[in-house]
C-alpha cells in the first residue's frame, strides 16, 4: 500500500524545489539580460551567484531525495536486519495514535470491503463516521462488525478492568450502545447491495483490528489506566500481518480447519440448521 503522508512529503519537495529552481534561473537571466550601472554591479554579481547557488543546491537535493537516500536507508535496514523483516510482515507504518496515526479517511476511501473486530470503538465510529457512510453506499459493499458477547459476564469482567470501566454493567452497556450504533449508521444507508452484519464472540479481545481490502490496521491494547495513546501498525496485503488478520477474521466467521467458528451472527439473525432425517 502507498504510504499516502509519504506521498504528500514527496509532492511538497518537488514542489518546493521546482519554485527554488525557477526563481535561481530567474536571477541568471536577469543577471546576464539587465543592465547595471558600475556603481550597482554588486547586485549582478549577488544575483549570479545566489542563482547558480540556488539551483546547485535544488540539483543535489533532489539527486540526494531520488537516489541516495533510498540507498542510504536500503544498506542501514539491511546492516540491522529490519529490511527482510518489514518487508516479509508487509509493514507500511505505525504509529502511537489509533484514530488520528493511520490515514483511516483515505483507506476507506479505496475500499468496498470492510471487518471490524473491536470492543466498541465509540471514538473510531465517530470521528469517520461520514466516511463509512460513503463506503456502505457503494455497490457490492461488504462491512462486518464482531464483537465481544456483551452477556458473557466473565468477558465483561475482564474488559472492564482493561477499559478502567466501573463494572462489568458498565462494559456491558458500551458494547450493547456500539452495537446499536453501528447498526443505525450503517442501516441507514439506502444500498440494496449492502452486506452488512454483526457478529458476537466469547473470547478476551487483546487487540482490534481493522481489516480493508488493501491493508489492516492493528491496534494493541494498553495495561496503563486511563486514556491515552497505543501503538498502531499499518500492513498491506500480502503481508505476514494482513494473512494474520484474515486467519484471525476466519476464526472468527467461518472457522479454520477442523475449528468451528467463533463468533456467532446476530444481525441478520442466523437461520437454524434443523437435523436431517433419516431416510
Amino acid at each position: 500500500m502507498t504510504n499516502p503522508l509519504k506521498q504528500i512529503t514527496n509532492l511538497r519537495t518537488y514542489i518546493v524545489s521546482a519554485i527554488i529552481f525557477i526563481i535561481g534561473g530567474i536571477l541568471l537571466v536577469l543577471a546576464e539580460k539587465v543592465s547595471f550601472s558600475n556603481g550597482n554591479l554588486w547586485v549582478k554579481s549577488l544575483s549570479s551567484n545566489f542563482g547558480a547557488l540556488m539551483i546547485a543546491s535544488v540539483s543535489m537535493a533532489m539527486l540526494w531525495e531520488l537516489f541516495s537516500k533510498r540507498s542510504f536507508l536500503e544498506e542501514l535496514l539491511a546492516k540491522t536486519g529490519f529490511a527482510d523483516d518489514i518487508i516479509n510482515a508487509g509493514l507500511t507504518g505505525v504509529s502511537i495514535n489509533p484514530v488520528k496515526g493511520p490515514d483511516f479517511s483515505k483507506i476507506i476511501a479505496s475500499s468496498v470491503r470492510l471487518d471490524i473486530f473491536v470492543c466498541y470503538a465509540n471514538t473510531w465510529r465517530a470521528s469517520f463516521e461520514e466516511d463509512l457512510k460513503i463506503l456502505a453506499s457503494k455497490r457490492n459493499c461488504r462491512i462486518r462488525l464482531i464483537v465481544p458477547d456483551a452477556e458473557n459476564p466473565a468477558i465483561m469482567s475482564d474488559l472492564a478492568k482493561r477499559f478502567n470501566a466501573d463494572n462489568a454493567e458498565v462494559m456491558k452497556g458500551r458494547i450493547q450502545q456500539a452495537i446499536v450504533e453501528y447498526k443505525s449508521l450503517f442501516t441507514s444507508v439506502p444500498n440494496t447491495t449492502l452486506d452488512f452484519s454483526i457478529w458476537i464472540h466469547d473470547e478476551t479481545p487483546v487487540s482490534s483490528f481493522y481489516r480493508f481490502d488493501r491493508c489492516a490496521v492493528i491496534t494493541l491494547y494498553k495495561h496503563a489506566k486511563g486514556r491515552g495513546n497505543a501503538p498502531t501498525i499499518v500492513a498491506e496485503r500480502g503481508g505476514a500481518l494482513y494473512s494474520y488478520i484474515e486467519n484471525e477474521i476466519d476464526s472468527m466467521v467461518k472457522g479454520i480447519g477442523n475449528y468451528p467458528k467463533l463468533a456467532r451472527r446476530i444481525h441478520p439473525v442466523e437461520e437454524a440448521t434443523s437435523p436431517q432425517s433419516p431416510d
